[in-house]
């Protein structure tokens, strides 16, 4: 028997096989196998197509070569994406791979604060503050480029000049960013406004103004920022005005709606803020006082003599000037003696700084109260019940705020109460449509499920029926057969096969029904429930 014969031996033994196997089992055994033909395709295309993972971004050409073919020595394979990405399969560990690259010198390195480790020790300070100056542009270099939709940033510092002792003239660092954007990238105010925050932070004394940041068009991407700085300045007095008019209507009116009424007060305040912040610094200089003050020299000078004529003074014009001070002592002795002493003093210096910061303080504010004057509450005289209003509203801004100018009017005036009630008339018929459309949908939903209900029992009685003509039909039937066989008794021939007996069966079936298939086959199916 060759290997043909066999084969087809095999299949006609399957196919008898899942023949014999009911349907349920079939459904079975085909998902089993398709199942596994799907994790076998999955397995095989996860083993043609492993998963990779970025090694490294943001490199130029020139660089993105070098890690290229660094890669190609050491047997790994690699992908290129946009912005110059390189993509490595997940199975090799990233980070290793990286360590090895910065090795072999591929990678840029030395960029950041690693130079400051490399300095000697004969380094001055001037080296020291160049190398510092440089590692701080790579650190920030290196930050920038984490941003999305940068592929690569330079950042060129300029900071005072100084040593140890002796601080540079320059007050005022600057700071430019160049920023290389990826192919249709642009990048937003949020994140043009965190790369100058980032830099302005980093570096010392840097003031956020000072940071330009441009793209590789030439675009001056930092002006937009400082263009909606001040705009965003103006709008936030705006904002602050606004926020305090709303919490003094606020205050005011609950207060008084629960004495009036709700909806009875209207509250229109208007606040002006002060703005002002003045700086003054102011140095004086005073006349030094003889009794005191700092000595800046003093000169002491002492002179005598003997056997010299009598006389009234020192000869010559010193002891006349101040602040000289002589002691001439002679008894026509012939002797003298004179002692002179020379004082000056510093100028009395006072050096005064006086700041004054007024920035969003109230400087004026106007209230006006409108109070309904249909108001139940108010009997009486209008005159006290508005002079007690007023009353309230200064005393209850006076303890929340230290307003030097307050103005506060209070008028009792009536309200318009139309509108009102139209739309109180108008909520109430849309409240009346409200329930009429749920009345319509609920008694819609209703109708529907009666007639669904009503349907279903009508198929249930007219299956009755047509149960009950199938159960007479299958008595006929039965009695057919049953005279049928008894016939067959009688003859001599008998028929064995089970498939003539079968279309025997058939051909009484269609002489008892006529041509209807539907009624045999149910009739069969009857059968076939009460044997099993």
């Amino acid at each position: 028997m060759n290997f043909w014969n066999r084969l087809s031996e095999y299949v006609k033994k399957f196919k008898e096989w899942w023949k014999n196997r009911s349907a349920a089992q079939r459904y079975l055994i085909g998902g089993t196998f398709i199942a596994i033909l799907l994790a076998i395709a999955i397995g095989i295309y996860i083993a043609a197509h492993p998963p990779y993972a970025m090694l490294i971004g943001g490199l130029s050409e020139e660089e993105s070569g070098a890690v290229t073919n660094k890669l190609e020595e050491m047997g790994i394979p690699y992908k290129v994406g946009p912005g110059n990405r390189i993509y490595i399969p997940v199975k090799y560990n990233v980070y290793e791979v990286r360590m090895k690259l910065a090795a072999a010198g591929v990678l840029r390195g030395d960029k950041g604060y690693e130079l400051i480790e490399q300095g000697g020790l004969g380094a001055t300070s001037f080296d020291k503050q160049v190398r510092y100056q440089i590692a701080l542009q790579g650190e920030l270099e290196r930050s920038i480029e984490t941003i999305n939709g940068i592929r690569a940033a330079r950042v060129h510092l300029v900071l005072p000049k100084y040593t140890y002792y002796v601080r540079g003239n320059m007050t005022e660092p600057r700071a430019a960013v160049l920023v290389v954007l990826d192919p249709g990238v642009e990048l937003t105010r949020e994140q043009i406004k965190g790369i100058m925050e980032l830099v302005a932070g980093a570096v010392e004394g840097l003031k956020l103004e000072n940071v330009k940041v441009i793209d590789q068009y030439s675009r001056v991407l930092s002006d937009r920022v400082l263009a909606d700085m001040n705009t965003m300045m103006a709008s936030s007095k705006l904002e602050l005005k606004m926020e305090l008019e709303r919490y003094y209507r606020e205050k005011i009116k609950n207060t008084l709606e629960k004495v009036f009424g709700l909806g009875r007060v209207e509250v229109i305040p208007d606040i002006k803020l002060n703005w002002t912040k003045i700086e003054k610094e102011i140095k004086k200089y005073e006349k030094p006082d003889r009794k005191g003050g700092l000595i800046r020299s003093e000169q002491t000078e002492s002179e005598k003599a003997v056997n010299m004529p009598p006389s009234g003074g020192a000869v010559g014009s010193e002891s006349n000037i101040p602040p000289g001070y002589q002691y001439v002592t002679g008894e026509g002795s012939g002797s003298y003696e004179r002692n002179s002493q020379t004082v000056n003093y510093e100028l009395n210096e006072t050096y005064e700084k006086i700041m004054q910061n007024e920035e969003g303080e109230i400087s004026e504010m106007s209230i006006s109260v409108v109070v309904d004057a249909s108001s139940s509450v108010i009997k009486g005289n209008i005159t006290k019940w508005a002079s007690e209003v007023k009353n309230l509203v200064e005393k209850g801004i006076a303890a929340s705020a230290s307003v030097t100018d307050l103005k506060v009017a209070v008028a009792f005036l009536p309200f318009d109460r139309s509108i009102e009630k139209e739309l109180y008339s108008a909520q109430l018929e849309e409240e009346k449509k409200a329930k009429f459309r749920l009345l319509a949908i609920g008694t819609i939903m209703l109708t529907v499920i009666m007639f669904l209900l009503i349907y279903l029992l009508m198929l249930q009685i007219k299956k009755k029926k047509a149960r009950k003509i199938i159960e007479e039909r299958k008595s006929i039937l039965e009695e057919e057969l049953r005279k049928a066989l008894v016939e067959e008794e009688v003859e001599e021939e008998v028929l064995t096969e089970e498939s003539k007996e079968i279309r025997e069966l058939t051909d009484r079936l269609e002489k008892a029904f006529g041509k209807d298939p539907s009624d045999i086959a149910y009739v069969i199916k009857l059968w076939i429930g009460s044997s099993s």
